[in-house]
């Protein structure tokens, strides 16, 4: 028969093998967990690159429409600048015309 003393060390043994047992199972049932969040995760990145990639593609017509109008801006801007100068021209040229229709009838008063 085994002696108290051996008996001893072997329960404990057990014992720290059944402790071991459960922690290793315990850090198994931990794992996996982590292993599912991760794969849930890597979906919704999945999802969310899919997403990001088709407001990119909006964003990107878009800024090409922008780009549009702001070309059509800068002509029309262009031919405002234009007629702007044209019709500082005109103004000036009226002015002149008045001025010489003043003269001309401050120098030729009329007969009464």
């Amino acid at each position: 028969m085994a002696s108290p003393e051996v008996s001893r060390r072997v329960e404990r043994a057990e014992q720290d093998i059944t402790a071991i047992s459960d922690t290793v199972l315990d850090i198994k049932e931990t794992v996996d967990g982590h292993t599912e969040t991760l794969i849930e995760h890597g979906r919704k990145l999945d999802d969310i690159s899919e997403q990001l990639g088709t407001v990119t593609e909006r964003l990107d017509t878009v800024t090409g429409r922008i780009d549009t109008v702001t070309e059509r801006l800068d002509t029309v801007t262009g031919r405002i600048d234009t007629v702007t100068g044209r019709l500082d021209t005109l103004e000036t040229r009226i002015d002149q015309g008045f001025a010489e229709i003043l003269r001309r009838l401050d120098n030729n008063p009329p007969s009464d």
